[in-house]
């Protein structure tokens, strides 16, 4: 089976959300952590907003943080 480069991003993003427990992730955390483009996660992560998998928090302490629980 074959990903594409944005599913693949996509899949990386909720497992680590998922693991993550102490609440929110960024963006930046998240595209060091697995050394990937920050702007290509951040389309991910919008995609994953407007579907409901991810809460978006916007602001000084926001970030990212799954919306359901694992």
């Amino acid at each position: 089976m074959r990903l594409t480069i944005y599913t693949d991003y996509s899949l990386r993003l909720l497992m680590y959300l998922a693991l993550k427990e102490d609440g929110l992730a960024t963006i930046a955390e998240v595209a060091q952590s697995y050394g990937v483009s920050k702007n290509h996660l951040m389309k991910v992560a919008y995609q994953l907003g407007v579907a409901g998998y991810i809460e978006t928090i916007r602001g000084r302490s926001g970030g990212l943080r799954l919306a359901k629980s694992p």
